[in-house]
């Protein structure tokens, strides 16, 4: 516990740590700012609806002055008039959006928006906006059903936050963030290319586990004091929003491909124990790279090259698409693995919270078999050479 504690007091108390950490508050707050922004600029519920008021009071003032121009048994007056008519009755339903968004009644909103997706025509569409359009209309339905205020304008909500940022930003950045400074924490072990840590009165598989589980430990910690600071400070301003919010989930049923939806709460258990299997799997994949190379520098480009790498070729890269279940860099993404985001858009959807389970548990023995192997070996070949 002691040997732990200083481990873990080695990465907490080093300026890498805090600097990291500050970089993606930075970033994330700023992720924030944008999509504040995008809800300033209009692109919103309420902000379509007061963009298409001032297009159709425009068209109004435009025809009312065109009817004065045309004689009432002309075909141009007709025209004019139905078209009046039309935009009139378009000026009225987004008043009433807007009226009713004000007054915080959403109820009505959402069946405004169910009967304009009811007009469109998904014969010519393809397969992606049709599942768009299926999963929105899903939503509104479910939003009936379970009246709430709409938050899927843009990520601003503490939960809705955190689920953007889990989503897009932080499975890359994150785990840069992680492999830097597990990278840290292994190769200060090596002086010289020698394992000062041999010289412990720590056996092997206890200095594996112990280093293990600080690693480990570190990553959650970090990760957990950066969701909190997040989702705070987004909550303190815009509220946190609902756990019960629906989020769009694609699976398979029968062999189709399903749009479903699912409360937000239902699918964050699952998340967080691939998150934390892949915490698992990063800190023995760098401790074995750092036995290896014994040098930061190399570690660090070497991780970065493989773990990064992987995850950007499944997307590209049609072998690795085919095979992208069994590589564990795929469960980066840990929120769109367990909403089957990843599975739809590769169309592959073995990638799915059990086969994630598999894939990390098994490369996890598989890593933690190789480093013991590793020392066991170099255990064997110094007693020779002291022997000699």
């Amino acid at each position: 516990m002691a040997y732990f504690s200083f481990q873990l007091k080695k990465v907490i108390k080093t300026n890498l740590s805090v600097i990291t950490l500050c970089i993606l508050i930075i970033i994330s707050f700023g992720v924030l700012y944008l999509n504040v922004m995008q809800v300033n600029n209009g692109t919103s519920i309420k902000g379509d609806a007061q963009g298409n008021i001032a297009m159709q009071q425009n068209i109004i003032a435009q025809d009312k002055q065109a009817l004065k121009k045309y004689s009432p048994s002309s075909e141009s007056y007709r025209r004019t008039k139905t078209a009046l008519k039309q935009a009139e009755k378009q000026l009225q339903v987004n008043q009433a959006i807007v009226k009713h968004i004000n007054n915080n009644q959403w109820i009505p909103v959402y069946q405004i928006k169910i009967n304009d997706i009811k007009k469109i025509k998904t014969s010519n569409l393809s397969d992606n906006e049709r599942n768009f359009i299926i999963g929105a209309k899903k939503r509104y339905q479910y939003l009936i059903n379970h009246p709430m205020p709409y938050e899927s304008d843009a990520a601003i909500t503490g939960n809705q936050l955190l689920l953007d940022l889990n989503q897009s930003y932080w499975p890359i950045l994150f785990t840069l963030v992680i492999i830097v400074i597990l990278t840290y924490l292994y190769t200060e072990n090596y002086k010289n290319g020698l394992d000062i840590t041999s010289v412990l009165p720590i056996n092997k598989f206890n200095n594996l586990l112990i280093s293990c589980s600080t690693g480990v430990v570190i990553s959650c910690i970090m990760f957990f004091l950066l969701s909190l600071l997040v989702f705070t400070g987004s909550s303190l301003i815009f509220g946190t929003g609902s756990l019960q919010y629906p989020t769009i989930i694609h699976h398979l049923v029968s062999g189709h491909q399903i749009v479903d939806l699912v409360p937000l709460a239902a699918l964050i258990p699952q998340f967080l124990i691939l998150q934390i299997l892949e915490f698992v799997f990063l800190a023995l994949f760098i401790q074995l790279l750092a036995k290896l190379l014994h040098n930061q520098l190399s570690t660090l480009l070497l991780a970065v090259l493989i773990v990064i790498g992987m995850e950007l070729s499944i997307n590209v890269i049609v072998p690795f698409t085919k095979i992208a279940q069994w590589i564990p860099s795929t469960y980066l993404n840990s929120f769109k693995v367990v909403s089957g985001e990843i599975a739809y858009n590769l169309n592959n959807y073995q990638i799915n919270f059990t086969n994630g389970l598999i894939t990390l548990l098994i490369g996890t023995l598989i890593l933690f078999i190789l480093i013991c192997l590793l020392d066991k070996v170099r255990a064997h070949h110094f007693k020779s050479v002291e022997e000699q």
